[in-house]
């Protein structure tokens, strides 16, 4: 008996914390000399060792940032954690911080969370409100603390007086999704609009999904389409691909499959494993562009080793179908797995499909009833509505009307219109043998 394979929907819109720059360097120091011509960090060098050698703070953090960023010298993260250790001990917050920085990211020795907070928390009492922002991530996350959001917010708090625009991004993510505050969508959207005229892309982008699902706002596409347009602009892939996505739906403009295959690409150079997914499912469907299931692949395999759960499941499902590749129930499977192992609900319930009727794996209802109990879980209504049909057909388990219906309840309940359907059976029959085939 088949079962459809579902098609990925297009990604969620998620939240988007803000970590912090990767290391800090110092503004450029004036200096009254004749312009050279081009840089030269070899000759930056020695007048930076000069002023060390004569106790200047500054010129030992700048010659920590030539050895970290290997300007003008082998790339040493040994020689610049010695010369930001100088330059710490002489009371530079600065290099506080890039110290917390070496240790975070484990450059130059093992990383260790726990010292590169001890570093973060003495850049913070010299008052450097990135080191703040740091703080607050830490605790935000549970990165080598237990994860607080009351801690986080008082850090964030901080640091936004200090003027870090990302813990101000951050802040309105807390009152966004109400993490240690109470979920306050107005304030969510006054955090962010501060960040944002910091010209943070995370905090606009932020900003335009509240429009776009009117969240503490009147919902208006248009609105929504400028802030992704600010974000895109400020470099955010993941605007671009949400821009790409109202081309593709029509919200707030006209249809354009051209225009989203645009707005994907972009995203898809910048990075983005939504966009890159989203690029091949237009080439999947020829949506905008000639059908091609052997770019669609190409397209997914980029994002998929992106890290984008989708498109492994959209992998697995060319395998399924045997769509620009040969059909090998063994590979989508396989696809199907590390899409679940990431948490992906639709690889779960394709699982449960492969299972049921037996494709690449000997037929087994009770593994069948196992992940779609997954998917189920996961917020599937497919999977609710499977298990629905297990019961209702008795296929591995006792046939049972009653927990029949209670699947195919909640499966309605999200807009599954096949469990609705399969409702209406079970009452039109009246016998228990209730269900249409899938």
């Amino acid at each position: 008996m088949p079962i459809f394979r579902l098609r990925t929907p297009h990604h969620a819109w998620a939240d988007r914390r803000c970590r912090g720059a990767a290391f800090r360097p110092l503004p450029a120091l004036a200096v009254e000399t004749a312009p050279t011509e081009g840089q030269d960090y070899a000759a930056a060098k020695g007048w930076y060792e000069k002023a060390a050698a004569a106790g200047d703070a500054t010129a030992m953090h700048k010659l920590g940032l030539l050895y970290e960023e290997g300007q003008g010298v082998a790339q040493d993260y040994a020689a610049a954690r010695g010369w930001y250790e100088k330059a710490a001990a002489k009371g530079l917050a600065e290099s506080m911080y890039n110290l917390g920085i070496l240790d975070e990211f484990g450059r130059g020795v093992a990383q260790d969370y726990a010292a590169a907070k001890g570093w973060y928390d003495k850049a913070a009492a010299a008052g450097d409100a990135d080191a703040m922002q740091k703080l607050g991530y830490f605790y935000d996350v549970g990165q080598g603390v237990p994860q607080d959001y009351a801690t986080a917010r008082g850090w964030y708090e901080k640091a936004a007086a200090g003027g870090s625009a990302s813990a101000m991004n951050n802040l309105g993510v807390l009152y966004e999704n109400g993490q240690g505050v109470k979920q306050d969508y107005a304030r969510a959207k006054t955090w962010y609009e501060k960040a944002a005229a910091a010209d943070t892309g995370d905090a606009m982008r932020s900003i335009g999904r509240l429009y776009l699902s009117g969240l503490g706002v009147t919902q208006d596409y248009a609105a929504a389409k400028g802030w992704f347009e600010k974000a895109a602009s400020a470099g955010s892939a993941e605007a671009m691909n949400d821009l790409g996505l109202l081309y593709e739906d029509g919200q707030g403009v006209a249809k354009d499959d051209a225009a989203a295959k645009s707005w994907y690409e972009k995203g898809a150079e910048a990075g983005n494993p939504f966009a890159m997914t989203n690029l091949g499912s237009l080439y999947e469907n020829g949506q905008g562009v000639k059908q091609d299931y052997a770019t669609a692949k190409l397209r997914y395999e980029k994002a998929a080793n992106a890290g984008s759960a989708f498109a492994m499941n959209d992998l697995g499902i060319l395998y399924d179908n045997g769509q620009g590749v040969k059909q090998d129930y063994a590979t989508a499977k396989l696809w199907y797995e590390k899409a679940a192992a990431a948490g992906n609900a639709q690889s779960m319930y394709n699982l449960g499909a492969l299972y049921e009727n037996g494709q690449g794996v000997k037929k087994d209802y009770g593994a069948a009833k196992l992940w779609y109990e997954k998917a189920a879980d996961a917020g599937s209504p497919e999977g609710m509505s499977a298990l629905g049909t297990l019961y209702a057909e008795g296929w591995g388990v006792t046939r049972d009307r009653s927990a029949a219906k209670l699947w195919y309840e909640k499966a309605a309940a999200l807009g599954d219109t096949g469990a609705m359907q399969k409702i209406a059976a079970l009452f039109e029959k009246g016998t228990g043998k209730a269900g249409a085939k899938r």
